[in-house]
């Protein structure tokens, strides 16, 4: 019988054993951040809505050969919407993915989370189809990891950009709702609260850096920039701008190299871009156009307590109804 328990730092020796295929830097920082896990325990008595750390579960069955391990992270400013960051698991082990990922979302379901999201690269078909068929998730759009083949950059003398402060955040939430593609909002969309930075984002082992882009001429708010990485050596740019603009894309990424190299010397960069947005198809043809390579395609999942219905009917236009209730529920709502 499989038994599931909360990671703790006991745990070392067999997670070790699960991550030892993840590269060098990236195996030591994740057994690193076991060393927190005494300020762990008092995190886990918070409700849902006060977490700020991630929360790993561990499963085990018969022997210490069949195991799994599945981690989730709150998105802060909105805690009810999880993302299932890592999944591990033995070798042909499909069935304790499974009972992880179902007992994630019934155990944060029960505390009031209402949607989960997990991005995976497109050659696991395998475990996109267990999260499809096996744990009621569906395929919401998809998200592209691009690698840069040059650092350099025109600067540009239409644009601007400056730290975030928390004044722009609800200016910034405007501009990502208004990008979204419609039939995405409904899962999609953010409040301002979710581009605010935890007070504890320093417990983590990723670093993030966040900037605004601005109209050089007015002043005005365009859009935004972040610049990630876990090693500070791999830097991803994630950037996003109102969809009405005429953008310097070129401008934004030598803004960016200027910040990295303000710090490393040495780095290799990436840039994220996100298909469920309006300004996407602009991105991907300036990172054609660049000659950028797309070497990763994740598939984002999601699985919420509502779902968008649409009706059909000669007489009325096409509407769209949102009901709460199962994902897996059949019976179709009649108007």
């Amino acid at each position: 019988m499989a038994t599931i328990k909360k990671l703790n730092y006991f745990n070392r020796s067999k997670i070790r054993k699960m991550v030892q295929f993840l590269n060098v830097t990236r195996n030591n920082d994740f057994m690193n951040m076991l060393s927190i896990s005494p300020f762990g325990a008092l995190h886990n008595l918070l409700p849902l809505k006060y977490k700020f750390l991630d929360e790993t579960f561990i499963i085990s069955e018969g022997n210490d050969e069949d195991f799994g391990m599945i981690t989730v992270s709150p998105r802060f400013g909105n805690y009810y919407k999880l993302i299932i960051s890592q999944l591990f698991f033995s070798e042909k082990s499909y069935d304790l993915a499974q009972q992880l990922i179902n007992f994630v979302v019934s155990h944060y379901g029960a505390n009031g989370a209402n949607a989960f999201f997990v991005t995976i690269n497109q050659v696991y078909s395998d475990l996109i189809r267990l999260f499809i068929s096996q744990c009621g998730f569906r395929q919401c759009s998809s998200i592209q990891i691009w690698e840069v083949n040059k650092i350099s950059f025109k600067k540009s003398t239409t644009i601007k950009y400056r730290r975030l402060r928390d004044s722009d955040l609800k200016e910034l939430s405007e501009i990502y709702n208004d990008s979204l593609m419609t039939h995405f909002k409904p899962t999609l969309e953010r409040s301002d609260k979710e581009f605010s930075e935890s007070i504890c984002h320093g417990l983590t082992y990723s670093s993030e850096y966040r900037y605004v882009i601005e109209d050089a001429s007015s002043d005005k708010v365009l859009g935004y920039f972040l610049i990630s990485t876990d090693d500070n050596e791999n830097f991803l740019v994630d950037f996003n701008y109102s969809d009405g603009y005429e953008i310097d894309l070129d401008g934004i990424m030598y803004y960016a190299t200027r910040e990295i190299l303000k710090r490393v010397r040495r780095f290799k960069l990436y840039v994220k871009i996100k298909n469920y947005l309006k300004t996407g198809e602009a991105q991907q043809r300036y990172a054609e156009e660049n000659h950028f390579s797309c070497i990763q395609t994740k598939l984002m999942l999601v699985k919420d307590f509502y779902r968008v219905i649409k009706q059909e009917s000669p007489l009325k236009e096409l509407k769209e109804f949102i009901m709460i209730g199962d994902l897996n529920h059949d019976k179709r709502l009649e108007v």
